[in-house]
C-alpha cells in the first residue's frame, strides 16, 4: 500500500447519518447499494445492542471507536487482479464496526463510500468526536508471495498509541497470526488526543491470505479480534 498524501479531501460538509454513524460525503452510485445494505444491517444491530445494554451504561459512557477504511476515490491502494484494497478495507470496516456495536461501543467511520479523504482529515475526525481509539485499516502487498501476517504501525512518541499497538499485537499473536509491531513516523499516527493504530491485516499478494481477505466471515473474525484488543486496552487494570 501507499502512505503518501491523498489527492483531495471530501467536498461535502459532514452530515449525520445516524446517532452512531456519520458519512462525510454522499456515496457514489456504484457503491450506494452495497454501502446502504451494510449500513442498514449495522443500524439494526446498533438498535438491538442499545435495547439490550444495561441501564447503567449511559450513552456518554460508551467508548467511540473511529474506523478508517484506507484509500478511496482515485487512490485504490493495493491492486491485485480485480481486487482493490480500497474496496476490501471498506467491507472489512463495516464488519468490524458490527462487532464493536455488538460489544456495546459507539462507532464512527471516516468514509462510508468510494471517495477520497485526506490523511489529516482522518485523524481530525477522530479528534473531533473524542474517539477512544482510531483504527486505520489497510492491506499489504509484497513481491514475495510467501510474505504473510499482520503489521501494526504506531507513533513511538505517544505512550497511549504504544499501548494500543501492543494490545493489538498481542491479540494477533494470540490467534497465531504472525505480526510485526513497528513504529512509523507518519503524521496521521501522531494524534496527541486519540490513540491510533494502523493495521495491515494481511497480504493481498499471498494466495492463502487473499482467500481470507475476501471472506466476510473472516472480516467478522478480525472484528472480534479488534474488540478483544480494544477492551484489553480500555479496561482499567487493578
Amino acid at each position: 500500500m501507499r502512505h503518501g498524501p491523498t489527492p483531495a479531501a471530501p467536498t461535502a460538509a459532514p452530515t449525520a447519518a445516524a446517532p452512531l454513524l456519520r458519512a462525510r460525503v454522499p456515496l457514489t452510485a456504484a457503491h450506494a447499494l452495497t454501502a446502504l445494505l451494510a449500513l442498514t444491517a449495522l443500524l439494526a444491530l446498533t438498535a438491538a445492542a442499545l435495547l439490550s445494554a444495561p441501564a447503567s451504561l449511559a450513552a456518554q459512557e460508551r467508548p467511540i471507536i473511529m474506523i478508517d477504511a484506507g484509500h478511496g476515490g482515485d487512490d485504490p491502494g493495493v491492486v491485485e487482479g480485480e481486487l482493490l484494497e480500497k474496496d476490501l478495507v471498506l467491507r472489512i470496516a463495516f464488519a468490524v464496526a458490527s462487532e464493536f456495536v455488538r460489544a456495546g461501543h459507539d462507532v464512527r467511520f471516516t468514509r462510508t463510500g468510494d471517495y477520497a479523504v485526506a490523511w489529516n482529515d482522518r485523524r481530525a475526525q477522530a479528534e473531533e468526536v473524542g474517539a477512544a481509539l482510531l483504527i486505520m485499516l489497510h492491506i499489504n502487498r509484497n513481491d514475495d508471495p510467501t510474505r504473510h501476517g499482520a503489521e501494526v504501525y504506531f507513533s513511538e512518541e505517544l505512550p497511549a498509541s504504544r499501548r494500543a499497538a501492543a494490545a493489538f499485537g498481542e491479540a494477533f499473536a494470540a490467534e497465531e497470526i504472525a505480526v510485526l509491531v513497528d513504529p512509523r513516523p507518519f503524521p496521521f499516527l501522531q494524534s496527541p488526543e486519540v490513540p491510533t493504530v494502523m493495521l495491515e491485516v494481511g497480504f493481498l499478494t499471498n494466495p492463502v491470505e487473499r482467500r481470507l481477505l475476501v471472506s466476510e466471515s473472516y472480516h467478522h473474525e478480525l472484528g472480534r479480534l479488534f474488540v478483544r484488543a480494544t477492551e484489553a486496552l480500555l479496561t482499567p487494570t487493578r
